[in-house]
């Protein structure tokens, strides 16, 4: 399912949708899960950040200033997608029940391949965006640094069928 917006060119429309977009098909062609988002009809607000208890985070950097993208996960989600993409991946079943090294690669990978292939659309509005190399978060004192400088929050929760939900966010500064 590919979210359209609407022609302006906003945060919204311009950086939301394609990285939505492609976290759904890349949930679907890296991991074999069925991911959907209602951004279009979210009626909570956009403008929350809350660390769950692992998160891949990516600096992003555009001419109007710096923020970053943070993938947000609780643990059984996050391991259940690393898996999913390890096994994808090695041509293995990946059944790992904690949050190893492994598996943070995995998320890793799959952040920077849904980086990667956003940033063909963003880069095709005035955002002109370059990101950075992924770090993993995993607990909530390291987490608070996110927050700072941050002027505006932009959160859409992922949902994957019988599997969970996650948060994709864009603190921009």
């Amino acid at each position: 399912m590919e979210l359209q917006g609407a022609l302006p060119d906003t945060v919204r429309n311009s950086i939301l949708l394609p990285l939505i977009n492609e976290t759904i098909t890349a949930l679907n062609t890296m991991a074999d899960l069925h991911g959907a988002s209602d951004l279009l009809g979210y009626s909570d607000p956009l403008d929350v950040f809350v660390f769950k208890e692992f998160a891949v985070c990516i600096s992003a950097k555009t001419r109007s200033g710096t923020g970053k993208i943070i993938m947000n996960y609780d643990l059984g989600t996050a391991v259940t997608i690393g898996n999913r993409v390890r096994s994808k991946m090695l041509g293995t079943v990946e059944k790992s029940t904690v949050l190893n090294n492994d598996i943070m690669e995995a998320l890793a990978e799959f952040s920077n391949t849904i980086i990667g292939l956003a940033t063909r659309h963003i880069n095709n509005t005035q955002h002109k965006i370059s990101f950075g190399t992924p770090i993993y978060i995993v607990n909530k004192q390291d987490s608070e640094f996110l927050l700072a400088d941050v002027k505006h929050i932009y959160t859409v929760p992922i949902d994957i069928a019988k599997t969970g939900r996650f948060y994709c966010s864009y603190l921009l500064s």
